[in-house]
């Protein structure tokens, strides 16, 4: 009776760790989901730093001083539309209302038009 509760112990044992080692392989990491979003969107997180000259002095404009950076976004140009297209900078902003807008620029800071889709 010993050898048939320590077995059965034993398979339960088994197939605890084997469930808990599929359980993590299935969750991609944070950086693995970032990079399948980038693949299907077109769209790249990046940090504020990392924008253009052009786009950080459109951001210090004075129509955008009571704006916050909340997130910024390097959207991949779409190579059908144009040969030597360049990228686009999304950026979402919030103000002390926690209100949220969005602006597109262009890598020179020029703000782009958006089209409702």
């Amino acid at each position: 009776m010993k050898k048939i509760t320590l077995v059965a112990f034993a398979f339960a044992a088994c197939g605890a760790l084997s469930s808990a080692q599929a359980q993590s392989n299935i969750a991609p990491s944070t950086q693995q989901a970032e990079q399948v979003q980038t693949q299907t969107t077109g769209k790249e997180k990046i940090k504020e730093e990392e924008l253009p000259e052009g786009v950080k002095q459109a951001l210090k404009s004075d129509v955008l001083k009571e704006w916050q950076v909340s997130e910024v976004y390097k959207l991949a140009p779409e190579a059908a539309a144009e040969t030597e297209a360049t990228p686009v900078y999304e950026v979402y902003f919030t103000n002390a209302a926690q209100q949220k807008t969005v602006a597109q620029f262009d890598e020179a800071g020029q703000a782009i038009a958006q089209t409702e889709k």
